[in-house]
């Protein structure tokens, strides 16, 4: 029986005396899944369009410009992600794009008494003092002086040539995302000392808009390689730039296909009404993408993606010990994000549940006025006859498909990854393997997964697995896995009845 097999150590060796070689034994799959943020650079910024990048903590402005939206993506991401791996893919503002534009137009002030004035631009404050004696082109030369000065905002601000109490806006950027910079006046009406009243400096906002022609991630995308990314996030949601993704994700020769197993799951953020969602959801049929709503959100839509894609990635990306990677994402918190002001323009219940079966995910606002992920939804929704499928409805379920995968595949590599293959192996020599040997490598690793709370029923796997010699190509084995997923606790539905008053029958008293 040949009970050692080497790799290196020859077996015709005549000189004595004691040699050492050194194999791996293999070890569990460990995942580090690695965050992609895809978004737009100033010309300033330091890094290459189009190439993806390694973004360490304080390098984003650097890399990208000062107050860029990617700088302001992975600041977003980091706060949210703390110990994440975090690259970011920069584009470049497209050659023919129109940056969008807006306004603030400083009324005859009436003041008795000095007093702020506040503007909230993407639901930031920004604060001057006003004086009494201050004209409204004082004021407007000012409020210019604070929004410029201001660190992390998406516009910039300038005295307008032609009127000296307008401040123009614009957008640092090209592209249809500046349009979403939501502008309001703060409390600029306030009582005075002593219970003083009347004063008042009067402000007129120009919503943001005029904004056009955002960049292609075609040319981008093909830079990324065979890289893995497990999570990509974008501010993107026009249908040329999704078809680019999906692309990607589904092509013959794309990052899920059998030849490169890159993988990978793609979110980004629309902001258009339920109805126009519902629309774009029901088109779309990719269980790689997720779309998320942010109609009316304070926060750009560049930073709400950054802050989901970065949730996402922490809680998506391995087991561990309380099986993080299917439990439900609903509940989590995007740290920094502000939604709609008002809650008429939130999501309500029926606004979910109608979104949900369009494949577009949710969010609700807690009391305290976060915003928390509802549920994350792929928008798959039927198979290849176009009948309604739910199998891949659910985000998680694809994180436990790649993380599974990769598992089995690591625990086959790392155990067979350099054997010969035969029927039966009767003299037991390691060199060799068998169909009946793979079987019981991939049965090992679906327990290791079902202790890990990524699959369930380990008998159902072990008695259904199939693993075959192919009867063509004798240097092949074919499985087929029938992978059962944990599931989600999301609806609990409980019947509530009513008495006036109960009592036990008579009987049952007896017996007590």
């Amino acid at each position: 029986m040949a009970g050692v097999v080497f790799n290196n150590i020859p077996g015709n060796i005549r000189v004595p005396f004691f040699y050492a070689e050194f194999q791996p034994g293999g070890t569990p799959y460990a995942q580090n899944a690695r965050l992609l943020l895809i978004g737009q650079k100033l010309s300033g910024g330091s890094a290459t369009a189009e190439q993806p990048v390694l973004v360490r903590d304080g390098s984003a402005h650097e890399l990208f410009g000062l107050d860029s939206m990617l700088a302001r993506m992975c600041e977003t991401a980091r706060r949210n992600a703390p110990v994440q791996e975090i690259w970011a893919l920069p584009l470049a503002d497209a050659g023919a794009g129109v940056a969008a534009t807006g306004k603030i137009s400083v009324g005859a002030p009436s003041l008795t008494y000095a007093q702020p004035l506040s503007v909230y631009i993407s639901g930031r404050r920004v604060r001057i003092p006003v004086l009494t004696s201050d004209a409204r082109a004082t004021i407007a030369s000012n409020l210019v002086a604070a929004i410029n000065a201001e660190r992390g905002l998406a516009v910039t601000a300038a005295v307008n040539g032609t009127n000296s109490y307008e401040v123009d806006l614009t957008a640092r950027h090209k592209g249809t995302l500046g349009n979403k910079v939501e502008i309001e006046k703060g409390q600029i009406a306030e009582d005075g000392p002593l219970g003083q009243t009347g004063s008042q400096c009067v402000l007129t906002i120009t919503a943001m808009a005029s904004g056009a022609g955002d960049p292609e991630i075609d040319a981008a995308l093909v830079n990324l390689g065979d890289d893995e990314f497990d999570w990509i996030a974008m501010p993107y949601a026009d249908a040329t730039n999704i078809g680019h993704m999906s692309d990607v994700m589904n092509d013959v020769s794309g990052r899920w296909s059998w030849a490169k197993q890159i993988y990978g799951h793609c979110v980004c953020v629309a902001t258009d009404t339920v109805g126009n969602l519902s629309t774009l959801g029901s088109g779309l049929n990719d269980q790689h993408l997720s779309i998320f709503p942010a109609r009316k959100f304070l926060s750009p839509p560049e930073e709400t993606a950054a802050a989901l894609g970065a949730i996402v990635a922490v809680h998506l990306q391995g087991p561990g010990a309380s099986a993080e990677l299917s439990r439900p994402l609903q509940t989590l918190v995007l740290d920094g994000i502000k939604g709609p002001r008002l809650i008429s323009d939130r999501l309500t219940l029926s606004d979910r549940q109608t979104l949900y079966y369009d494949g577009i995910s949710g969010y609700h606002v807690r009391r305290d006025g976060q915003v928390a992920i509802d549920r994350i939804v792929t928008t798959y929704q039927s198979n290849a006859w176009g009948d309604p499928d739910w199998t891949y409805l659910d985000v998680e379920t694809m994180a436990q498909a790649m993380y599974g995968i990769r598992y089995l595949r690591t625990k086959v590599t790392s155990t067979h990854g350099r054997k010969a293959l035969a029927d039966t192996n009767p003299g037991g020599n390691p060199g060799i393997v068998t169909a009946t040997d793979i079987r019981l490598t991939l049965i090992h690793g679906y327990q290791d997964l079902v202790a890990l709370g990524v699959f369930e029923g380990p008998d159902l796997f072990a008695r259904d697995i199939v693993v075959e010699r192919d009867l063509v190509d004798a240097n092949r084995i074919n499985a087929s896995l029938p992978l059962d997923h944990v599931n989600q606790l999301r609806i609990l539905a409980a019947a509530a009845v009513n008495h006036m008053q109960r009592r036990e029958p008579r009987d049952a008293l007896a017996a007590a």
